[in-house]
């Protein structure tokens, strides 16, 4: 499972912080604070804690965050969501270490914190649940409890298509996580297929995302599923199911077009797996020949050696098994 991107459910701040995040981001440091007022100064601390986590500076992050709930530059009076992000981002920290027990304690420590916020409807709060769900996932999957992680990703992914359906430039790429982590955590290939298609539409929808302000983050994520379905494919074409291998290809191709890329290599592979999975299926041969006639010629153009000769035996042993079937045939 992918990492929690804490950006994505950091909230939102009393105090506009525009001018402190271009500092931060050109110094790399905590702006001076002098002469500013509390709230003022949590929400740059804040902020950089925010920069810290994002710009790997793993130690400086966890020790800003550890100060900021409990040590000097704790305030009795900073807010519960503020709090709640910070347990989040120990908790994802703690994850990383694969220190589960620890992570845990995180959870439960932003679970209290959340249980006292009354707008329990806002954007804010329902990322931060949709967070600690997510996280809770990862840890239950790490120390092998499956089927609770299970049921927590899936309530993670319930409230993410709520959040995307109200703001689809926060949300996406944690949805698209969320869903292709089902790989990972549901182990029936059946429920696996059921949550891709259930969430078929809102992907394609967020696709058209490319080209926005988190056009990085997107295409990242959607890159990643496609890599995904393509080793659920193979897996599928290892167990002899080639009926869920043509689906896995068939989705992973789908999600390869919105990326609008040049048609390329990762398009010959995905194409040449679909092939391979279609022979698996008798009424499917004649489908597979004329797909893998159409990529030698794609094969030949990219300088794909290894592929174009995969291609030629591909078709040359679909020629001779359908000889052998023949001769038997007549024989018996």
């Amino acid at each position: 499972m992918k990492q929690l991107q804490l950006n994505y459910v950091f909230p939102h701040l009393a105090n506009d912080m525009t001018i402190a995040q271009a500092q931060i981001s050109r110094t790399g440091a905590m702006p001076p604070v002098g002469g500013l007022s509390s709230d003022v100064v949590l929400d740059m601390r804040m902020t950089y804690a925010l920069h810290l986590v994002t710009d790997h500076r793993t130690a400086q992050a966890a020790q800003l965050i550890d100060d900021l709930i409990y040590g000097d530059e704790a305030q009795p009076t900073t807010p519960a969501i503020y709090n709640t992000w910070l347990w989040v981002a120990r908790m994802t920290l703690l994850i990383a270490d694969s220190s589960w027990a620890l992570a845990l304690g995180s959870a439960e420590n932003a679970l209290q914190q959340l249980s006292s916020i009354k707008g329990k409807k806002s954007e804010d709060y329902m990322a931060l649940l949709a967070a600690i769900l997510y996280n809770l996932a990862v840890v239950h999957n790490g120390t092998g409890d499956n089927s609770r992680a299970a049921k927590e990703l899936t309530k993670a992914q319930q409230l993410l298509e709520r959040l995307v359906k109200k703001n689809e430039m926060r949300f996406s790429v944690l949805l698209l996580n969320a869903v292709e982590a089902s790989t990972d955590i549901i182990t029936s290939r059946t429920k696996q297929m059921n949550v891709l298609a259930h969430y078929q539409t809102i992907i394609d929808a967020n696709t058209l995302m490319l080209g926005t302000g988190n056009e990085g983050d997107t295409r990242k994520a959607l890159n990643e599923l496609v890599d995904t379905l393509r080793k659920e494919g193979e897996i599928m074409l290892e167990m002899g199911n080639g009926r869920n291998a043509v689906k896995y290809y068939t989705k992973a191709l789908r999600y390869q077009k919105k990326l609008n890329e040049p048609l390329g290599y990762r398009d010959l592979v995905l194409s040449i797996g679909l092939a391979r999975a279609l022979m698996r299926l008798i009424n499917r041969r004649a489908a597979a020949e004329q797909l893998l006639t159409s990529l030698l010629p794609l094969a030949r153009k990219l300088g794909a050696t290894n592929e174009a000769a995969e291609i030629e035996n591909l078709l040359n042993s679909k020629t001779k098994n359908f000889n052998i079937m023949t001769l038997l045939k007549g024989i018996f």
